[in-house]
């Protein structure tokens, strides 16, 4: 078996594995160290692979007995079972890869856990795995959403004279939409003969490494009552590593656009990059205007210790005539002296020349780690124009994510507030919004006139504004990371995470699946020589003997209830018989070893074919599914519902799975029948009486 695959490989759960109670024994307390080893122990003797002669069954016995022993591990170690008992298998693997690096997280678990800290660990844990999700989700597909609120005043006299927030309503909005996935692979068989091995090895690392994505989006404005939408698509192809070309088609109402642009880097860190341009109006026979641009950007070394990044941009007509031309050089600060007596990074300097542009020349301040703190900055900005004069900015920024003691999210939220003062517009307050799913929100807001008397009384009090309101968040986000310390029943930190929900799914696919099945008749080759021998010994004693037991799956129908698919289990209960008691902890017995879900293996009995899915419908599936997720992300619906209607529509509402079990004990004959879910054992004062075992068997 491949060591690998742990997620594949251990699907059971190890409380299951171990005839345990899940996650808490009597009183809601957890089970102790000390019941995890007994019942290993008394398992592991009956099932050592080196009991069992050489061949298969000792290879099954083999897979059985790794199976007990990775619960066992999973169940003694602290940081394990948290992440089993709140993420299932999918959190196990996860931490228990590279367990013995120094700084693994596995490593820094087990530090909390020793310091007496279960909260932390939990709260470091919920970090790491929303993160892996996230970096998984960025593979497999993008959204972006922007939305922009413009307000202004309704009177301009009126904006010369009173408060802004009495008169400022909204004047235009902007949205914009768009959401990529890759396109799925192309596994037709080459019509060509095979030609040498190396040759084909080579051939096929370059088509792993091509990728194609397909973007589909839109955009829709609104403006003093007129609106306006247009829709995007657009392709992008990777040919080879850093090179990539891509296709975009823009139709709006009275125009269509179409464009196909290339860009590369090349071996000395230079990057190019080219697009032709396109655009038709629609119920026109003019011909289409078209324009060519080019850009190039590389760092510069100008002199000793200073790197320069330029960037330099030029777009021209088809009649050869410059729409546009841009030179941009960015460096970092000038105290490189003090920088490895400080950790906070020198500011960012840029200069930019631009030709076609309201404001043709540009010089912005960036400073990371602003007032030396690392989740903050800040950026200050000078414009100048012929026509409107300056134009000055400050903008200060934040990242909000989850953190704790230990650990930082490595996708945070972004917060700007923008201060701006244009000559000829006059000042504008800007909040700036940006969620790591791709949606951001903007919302400018004009605050009044350059002609206004009461003008620089607004800009002092508009940045008093913007700098106290930061602060506040600042505290704020203090505040609440000082207090993060969660009570360790408390389940609310928990539901933002999607890991819970697609693991137990996952599992929950692999017990109804043909694996389980064949899994399931293999542990009972292993197990039913035991079961028999200790049904001899309970007869020998007049204990426990089970005479028949039956796992089905009934329907719930008017006329009663009707058996849909049964599993004899007589000796799997009989192999869990101890000392003429049998215990069942209150979980789903087709957890248990030998047993499996009779409910999802008829579910999935449709999916087994999945491998005949054509390509085309498993894209339009996994598009669902994307927009699905992320507008549970926003708080609209509800995550994987569409998972949920499938598993309704192939009747699992009205399905349930009982167990009935008629058993033999100090010479009477018994019967009990419990749910799926409830505990059993055995003797119950609650089993029906049949009679004695000499006239009823």
């Amino acid at each position: 078996m491949n060591g690998g695959h742990h997620s594949n490989r251990f699907s059971r759960s190890p409380y299951a594995v171990l005839n345990l109670p899940p996650s808490s024994g009597e009183n809601n307390q957890p089970i102790s160290d000390d019941k995890v080893r007994d019942s290993y122990k008394r398992l592991s003797r009956l099932l050592h692979p080196d009991k069992r002669p050489p061949g298969k069954e000792r290879e099954d016995a083999q897979e059985i007995f790794i199976e007990l022993q990775h619960a066992y591990e999973t169940l003694v170690d602290p940081a394990l079972r948290q992440a089993y008992d709140h993420y299932g298998h999918y959190a196990v693997a996860h931490v228990r890869n590279n367990k013995y690096q120094a700084d693994s997280l596995y490593r820094c678990l087990t530090s909390l856990h020793d310091d007496g800290k279960p909260s932390e660990a939990l709260e470091l844990l919920q970090i790491v795995l929303e993160d892996t999700e996230r970096k998984k989700r960025q593979k497999e597909w993008e959204f972006n959403a922007d939305v922009e609120v413009n307000m202004h005043p309704c009177n301009p006299e009126e904006a010369a004279s009173g408060s802004f927030m009495e008169w400022a309503e909204v004047s235009s909005t902007n949205v914009s939409l768009t959401a990529s996935v890759p396109m799925p692979p192309q596994t037709n068989a080459s019509p060509f003969p095979a030609q040498s091995s190396g040759g084909n090895q080579s051939q096929a690392a370059a088509r792993r490494r091509q990728k194609m994505q397909l973007s589909i989006g839109g955009q829709s404005s609104l403006e003093n009552g007129m609106g306006s939408t247009r829709g995007i698509i657009s392709a992008n192809y990777q040919p080879v590593a850093h090179t990539n070309v891509s296709s975009d088609l823009t139709v709006g109402h009275k125009h269509i656009e179409s464009s196909v642009s290339s860009s590369t880097q090349l071996a000395n860190g230079t990057g190019l990059s080219a697009k032709m341009t396109r655009q038709y109006e629609l119920g026109s026979n003019k011909e289409g205007n078209l324009a060519f641009g080019f850009s190039s950007q590389r760092n510069l070394t100008m002199f000793h210790g200073r790197n320069v990044h330029a960037m330099f941009a030029l777009g021209v007509g088809s009649n050869l005539k410059m729409n546009y031309g841009v030179l941009s050089l960015t460096t970092w600060g000038f105290n490189i002296a003090d920088q490895n007596e400080s950790d906070s990074p020198p500011p960012r300097i840029n200069a930019k020349i631009t030709i076609g542009s309201p404001f043709p020349i540009q010089c912005s301040v960036d400073q990371p780690h602003l007032f030396g703190a690392s989740h903050r900055s800040g950026r200050a900005s000078v414009a100048w124009s012929p026509l409107q004069g300056y134009k000055l900015k400050g903008v200060m920024s934040r990242k909000i994510m989850k953190t704790c003691d230990f650990h930082e999210s490595e996708f945070p939220s972004n917060l700007d507030i923008e201060v701006e003062h244009t000559g000829l517009s006059g000042l504008k307050w800007l909040i700036r919004y940006e969620r790591p799913e791709g949606l951001t929100i903007r919302i400018p807001i004009f605050v009044s006139s350059f002609l206004s008397p009461v003008y620089w009384n607004k800009v002092l009090w508009v940045s008093t504004l913007s700098f106290l309101l930061d602060e506040t968040i600042e505290e704020l986000m203090g505040h609440s990371t000082s207090k993060s310390e969660t009570k360790a029943g408390d389940t609310n930190i928990h539901k933002t995470i999607s890991t819970k929900i697609r693991t137990n799914q996952n599992e929950q696919q692999w017990l109804g699946s043909s694996k389980a099945k064949r899994d399931a008749e293999r542990q009972l080759s292993i197990i039913a020589p035991i079961a028999k021998m200790k049904r001899q010994r309970e007869e020998s004693i007049n204990g426990l003997v089970i005479l028949k037991a039956t796992y089905a799956s009934v329907s719930s129908l008017p006329s009663g209830t009707i058996p849909n698919t049964a599993l004899d289990v007589t000796e799997q209960l009989q192999f869990w018989v101890e000392q003429s008691r049998l215990y069942l902890p209150p979980s789903s017995k087709s957890l248990l070893l030998g047993f499996y879900d009779l409910i999802g293996s008829k579910v999935n009995r449709v999916g087994d074919t999945a491998n005949d899915i054509s390509p085309l419908s498993e894209f339009t599936h996994r598009w669902i599914c994307i927009m699905n997720i992320w507008l549970s992300r926003l708080g609209v619906g509800v995550e994987d519902a569409a998972y949920q209607k499938d598993y309704t529509d192939n009747g699992g509402s009205n399905e349930s799975v009982v167990l009935t079990v008629r058993y033999k004990y100090k010479g009477g004959v018994f019967e009990v029948r419990i749910g799926d879910d409830d505990v059993l054992e055995l003797p119950s004062s609650d089993s029906t009486i049949l009679g004695s075992s000499d006239l009823v068997s």
